[in-house]
């Protein structure tokens, strides 16, 4: 599976630095440009789409209702095991890979316990395979497996697997603990991830789940570079959002190597530059496509129109509070007469009513409140995240930003 990686020697290798610099900065300006507690809960919001588009890859359309739910119910998966789903399952396994230091964990059992987490929260039927094999959660097919193939792609015998994983960390994991020791070191680290993110699905570690596992994986390893570590951006909507590229791409860096100016590995360096470029530009593109939503004008006027406009049994001072919520990241309750302008009583029950809704969220009954993000009013006033329409049945209690107090 040769090369995992490319060196300074290699054409490329500029060109790849110069991308990977590019996204580095998108991501650290959106970091800046939303206020931390803000930042909270849009973390919690694009774990939701992580989890709606990688299960769209995968052919699973999760609704973003239960999403919600899921996210709103974490507390209580231990207790309630009704609750497993594809939601609830991958919902479990990011949230547990979002706390880990990928390093001090290990790629392989970082991988490992994610598929193991993610399988254990999926209802009986959803582990047997086509062949009547029960997936074991978290085992290597070099432990549990058998020949597969995808689509032109053989993958390993599973005898070989642990040798090629092996490989697979050694190359990766000293990548990625170089990456703080420089500029240069980081920025190949960053266009590392993405060629780790195809080698990874090429040896397909495990009987199924391979993907959404890959794609947990990815993030974790730009957190590891200093990308994306609030969460703010989701690169499995990219990657849905362009699937049959993203699927094409990940084919095409399966081919064997083309000729003797094709790098010197046994696989094409080429379609795995070629799939590095893609990926980087799809990154890019979340990142701006984020930043974006949160250009002030234009949001204060999304705001302003929802609560005047569809929200029309709330005040339309609803809109002041929400805005300045979302643009300072969290306020006190006794601010809410002197940024709506209305008497201190009426702004009281105004302010109530958006925490009712889910607009405004606090960790205690009279503490500080910040915005929430309630699944009905994401299409109007975060349009396009999800699909148009498939937010429509987010319930009255379906509260996104819910799932931090917990």
């Amino acid at each position: 599976m040769e090369p995992l990686t490319i060196d300074s020697s290699r054409p490329h290798f500029g060109e790849l630095l110069g991308m990977g610099h590019e996204l580095g900065v998108d991501s650290a300006v959106l970091e800046v440009k939303i206020a931390p507690k803000t930042a909270q809960g849009m973390s919690s919001l694009v774990l939701g789409m992580n989890c709606y588009y990688s299960n769209l890859i995968e052919g699973h359309r999760t609704l973003p209702a239960d999403i919600a739910r899921a996210l709103r119910d974490h507390q209580d998966v231990n207790e309630r095991r009704d609750l497993k789903s594809l939601s609830i399952a991958h919902i479990e396994a990011e949230k547990w890979a979002r706390k880990q230091n990928l390093l001090a964990v290990g790629i392989l059992p970082f991988a490992s316990t994610v598929h193991r987490i993610f399988a254990e929260h999926l209802p009986p039927a959803a582990l047997t395979l086509e062949n009547g094999k029960l997936i074991a959660p978290g085992v290597f097919r070099k432990d549990q497996g058998d020949d597969v193939v995808v689509g032109n792609h053989r993958a390993p015998d599973p005898t070989a697997v642990s040798t090629f994983l092996a490989r697979f960390d050694a190359v990766y994991s000293q990548v990625l603990s170089l990456a703080h020791t420089s500029g240069e070191h980081q920025l190949k680290a960053i266009a590392s991830c993405f060629m780790a993110h195809h080698r990874f699905s090429w040896i397909h570690p495990f009987m199924d789940g391979n993907g959404r596992v890959g794609r947990i994986l990815l993030d974790a390893m730009l957190r590891s570079c200093g990308l994306n570590k609030s969460g703010l951006w989701s690169m499995s909507r990219g990657y849905s959002k362009t699937q049959d590229k993203y699927k094409a791409a990940l084919a095409g860096a399966d081919q064997s190597r083309m000729g003797d100016h094709d790098g010197r590995g046994n696989l094409s360096e080429k379609k795995l530059i070629d799939f590095c470029k893609y990926s980087i530009q799809t990154a890019r593109g979340q990142s701006q496509f984020m930043y974006g939503l949160f250009d002030i004008e234009t949001l204060h006027k999304r705001i302003d129109l929802y609560f005047r406009s569809v929200r029309t049994d709330l005040k339309p001072q609803c809109s002041w509070l929400y805005s300045h919520a979302i643009s300072s990241g969290e306020f006190d309750r006794m601010e809410a007469g002197r940024l709506t302008g209305m008497p201190e009583r009426s702004a009281r029950i105004v302010l109530s009513s958006m925490v009712t809704e889910g607009f405004l969220v606090s960790d205690t009954p009279k503490g500080r409140v910040r915005a929430g993000f309630p699944m009905k009013a994401i299409e109007y006033i975060f349009p396009n995240l999800y699909p148009v329409g498939s937010t429509a049945d987010g319930g009255d209690d379906d509260e996104i930003d819910d799932a931090n107090n917990h």
